[in-house]
């Protein structure tokens, strides 16, 4: 078995206030698709997957929320 590491790092990105609101919209709408979706399947294994993403998205969300 191979030990594999992963590697954070930081990104900056510059917006403006509407586009923002945009990008906050839109990972919004997502996350409530992935949050249907997620109810919608039984498959142990995706379902865990999309759990995932639903995380991450709402890390996005909350990091946009900031002032």
């Amino acid at each position: 078995m191979v030990a594999s590491s992963t590697k954070s790092s930081e990104m900056t990105l510059t917006l403006t206030e509407e586009e923002r609101t945009q990008l906050l919209d839109f990972l919004e709408q997502m996350l409530k698709r992935k949050q249907i979706e997620e109810h919608r399947t039984d498959a142990l294994d995706f379902k865990e997957f999309v759990r995932h993403q639903e995380s991450l998205i709402q890390s996005l969300i909350s990091k946009l929320r900031r002032p």
